[in-house]
């Protein structure tokens, strides 16, 4: 009896499989009268046995590194996928247009791992190594926000109490320093200002916060000023 039933899973999911396959066929058929079209892809996603393919050559071009990961980490979660290693993330990034500032693929593969390490109020890492997003797992705890101190208000009680309110939706300054520390290139305020919205949508971002901490940055010799302040354009900084 149970042979039976065994054998008629292993037929239905044959079947189901497949299906899939020529639902897959289709899709990508659509995809390329698209193509023809000059129109968006109908279907720039296809969940297939082997993970998310086809994703769209310059599906991630030109995104800041963690906004490229958390995109992708989102399309296998609408594909019934879920977490990814770290091989899986750089892979998928890297075929869906993401640029590297380095062509040594360990080092670029490295630079996806920082970025996930580093970016912990974002991303989560799983006991079998893989990484999903923290919003995913409503029980877990991002870790706590580190070294860097919370910038301080001062005045009246009900000021402080009003200020406390909008810091509990703005970003922290863990999430700042994560940012700043994931960088590879020259950057400036206003750069990790943009990075921090793509990547936490929804949360405010105290210009006087990232200020801060880029100053604490500096001031512990993690970052260095490569260009001052010209009139109303920014400083540059740079990685030490």
């Amino acid at each position: 009896m149970e042979d039976d039933i065994l054998n008629t899973i292993e037929v239905l999911s044959a079947r189901v499989a497949a299906k899939e396959e020529e639902a897959n066929k289709l899709k990508k058929l659509v995809n390329e009268l698209c193509g023809e079209a000059k129109i968006p892809l109908r279907f720039p996603v296809i969940a297939e046995s082997g993970g998310v393919s086809a994703l769209r050559a310059d599906l991630f071009y030109g995104m800041p590194l963690t906004a490229a990961i958390r995109s992708y980490l989102e399309l296998r979660k609408a594909s019934h996928l879920g977490a990814a290693t770290v091989v899986e993330i750089y892979r998928a990034i890297r075929d869906g247009g993401y640029k590297f500032d380095t062509k040594n693929e360990d080092n670029a593969r490295i630079s996806v791992g920082n970025a996930l390490r580093k970016t912990s109020s974002v991303f989560h890492r799983l006991p079998n190594g893989q990484y999903g997003l923290l919003s995913w797992y409503p029980s877990a705890r991002a870790p706590h926000n580190g070294d860097l101190p919370e910038v301080k208000h001062r005045g009246a009680k009900a000021k402080k109490a009003k200020s406390r309110s909008k810091d509990a939706n703005a970003v922290t300054n863990a999430d700042i320093r994560d940012m700043i520390l994931s960088q590879s290139g020259e950057f400036q305020k206003a750069d990790i200002e943009k990075q921090l919205k793509l990547a936490q949508p929804g949360k405010s971002i105290p210009s006087a916060k990232t200020a801060a901490v880029l100053y604490l940055l500096k001031s512990k010799g993690l970052i260095r000023v490569t260009s001052a302040r010209a009139g109303r354009t920014g400083a540059t900084f740079t990685k030490a």
